[in-house]
């Protein structure tokens, strides 16, 4: 493995990298995909920097970046933008482009010399409804050729039958569970069969929950991120949200029943088949267990085996992504990983996507002119 390579998971509430070394070690970064417009005025600028916040200059605007978005947030009392909705990039922001470019420079950086390789995920079109997805993957495409790589897309869906069915020759149901999206992707020997999106996700729980119980979506959000167990809601917000995560698991199931129900596409398969599952929305206590609930209820088209959440189910996708990237490269390194993937391949802690600016010039303040 002599060039670059790595992997970009782009979710709608984060934007996650992966990366290896020689010794199979992944390493991970993770920012938020968020920016802040901010009032322009010198002594801004300096509390940005003092404060260590990642920021751009974009025209005469200034934003905050990922995070540091949040921060500011929560010093101003302003709602955070987001460059992504519904999985794909949010047509309702003139900046979401420019935006999402800074947040993958900050994570990859500039591709270092020839040969380097970054692969992505996307996701599938819903089958309800057609979404935005060809562009989506385009605008990204085009930010990581700017930046040096050779830019290769990865249905979401089977970058995590990549990540957590290795040890199933990449045969099974990957189910990456988002914010905007719901992707399925049904997999023999690592050949899509199937791959379709849902569009209920994390986001639509939020919504309405707090629509429900009459609480802001953001401070709902924080208590489904801060622990929730959804067989044992402890109050009237947690309650809420196992309500409409338990009606969200039996949507999805159903609409993967309707999908496949007297379709050719489950024949390929005479024996069980292993669902795992990733992604920030799948993290609660309790989701694999309504899930394989659900499952047992339904008149399923495909016998299944164990359903599994992924390890490191938010990291998950980026992993997957990079076994596929390294996969192209080197067969000898995607069996060493499948076979160490519980010791060698172990994440390290995630690094922060910023750090000081005069150690990491990649994330420094940057200024954008418009022609």
């Amino acid at each position: 493995m002599d060039h670059e390579i790595k992997s970009l998971d782009i979710g709608t509430m984060h934007v996650i990298s992966a990366s290896v070394s020689a010794d199979c070690r992944i390493r991970f970064k993770k920012i938020r995909n968020a920016f802040l417009k901010i009032h322009v005025e010198q002594s801004m600028s300096q509390f940005l920097k003092q404060e260590e916040l990642q920021y751009a200059e974009i025209g005469e605007d200034l934003y905050a970046l990922g995070d540091s978005a949040f921060k500011m947030a929560g010093i101003t009392g302003k709602d955070v933008s987001r460059p992504m909705q519904d999985g794909v990039l949010n047509p309702k922001e003139p900046r979401a482009e420019i935006i999402l470019k800074l947040l993958i420079e900050a994570l990859v950086g500039k591709a270092q010399g020839e040969g380097a390789i970054c692969y992505y995920s996307i996701p599938a079109e819903p089958f309800q409804r057609e979404k935005r997805v060809i562009y989506h993957s385009g605008i990204i495409h085009t930010i990581l050729e700017d930046l040096g790589y050779k830019a290769v897309a990865v249905n979401e869906g089977l970058a995590v039958i990549y990540s957590g069915l290795a040890d199933r020759h990449f045969t099974g149901i990957g189910i990456s569970c988002g914010c905007g999206l719901i992707n399925v992707c049904l997999s023999r020997k690592a050949q899509v069969l199937d791959a379709f999106a849902i569009d209920r996700a994390g986001d639509w729980i939020d919504d309405n929950a707090s629509k429900a119980i009459g609480e802001p979506a953001h401070k709902v959000m924080l208590v489904k991120e801060g622990g929730l167990n959804l067989l044992s809601p402890q109050d009237r917000t947690e309650n809420a949200l196992a309500i409409y995560y338990k009606d969200l698991i039996q949507y999805v199931v159903e609409c993967i029943k309707d999908r496949w129900h007297d379709s050719g596409r489950v024949s390929h398969f005479d024996g069980p088949v292993n669902i795992v599952c990733a992604g920030g929305t799948a993290l609660p206590a309790g989701f694999i267990a309504i899930l394989r609930s659900e499952l047992k209820k339904a008149r399923f088209p495909l016998r299944v085996d164990q359903v599994s959440l992924a390890k490191d189910p938010l990291y998950a996708i980026a992993r997957g992504c990079l076994i596929g990237a390294v996969n192209d490269g080197s067969s000898h390194f995607i069996r060493q990983c499948a076979a160490h993937r519980r010791t060698a391949c172990r994440p390290k802690k995630p690094s922060p996507a910023v750090k000081k600016p005069r150690s990491r010039p990649k994330a420094r303040p940057r200024r954008i002119k418009r022609s």
